[in-house]
Formats: structure tokens, sequence, C-alpha cells
């Protein structure tokens, strides 16, 4: 496992576990970010990462991001 904040563009991956507090975590939800979830990187900066999740496209911070373990698919 990885952090999400570690991945390219154009990369696929799975989303394994978030460790935030739960309120942190219901906004995650809210947007559609979940465990368990296949997500594409669409674009990783160094800023903000733009996600796909399907046909959605969610943005989240960097601090988020370091949080997010995933696993390369």
């Amino acid at each position: 496992m990885t952090l999400l904040s570690n991945q390219k563009n154009g990369c696929l991956c799975e989303i394994n576990s978030i460790d935030l507090p739960h309120s942190k975590k219901i906004k995650l939800l809210g947007l559609g970010i979940h465990t368990g979830l296949t997500a594409f990187v669409l674009r990783n900066r160094g800023g903000d990462m733009v996600l796909a999740l399907g046909n959605a496209r969610v943005s989240i911070g960097r601090t988020m991001a370091n949080l997010i373990k995933v696993t390369t698919l």
C-alpha cells in the first residue's frame, strides 16, 4: 500500500484505508470517496489532486491525499 498523494497522473488505484477523523471522512463520503473505491488520478501536480470517480471529477487537497492509502491496479 502507498499514499494517494504519491500516485502519478494516469494511475488507477483502489482506496484501502482513510486515516482521517470522522468529520473529515463524512466530507469524503459526500464526495463519493470511500474504501473499496477505484479511482483514476487525472492530475497530481503537488497541490490539489483531481480524481475521476466514474463520470464524476473530484478535487481533494494534499493534506487529505496524504492520509489515504491505496493499492495501484
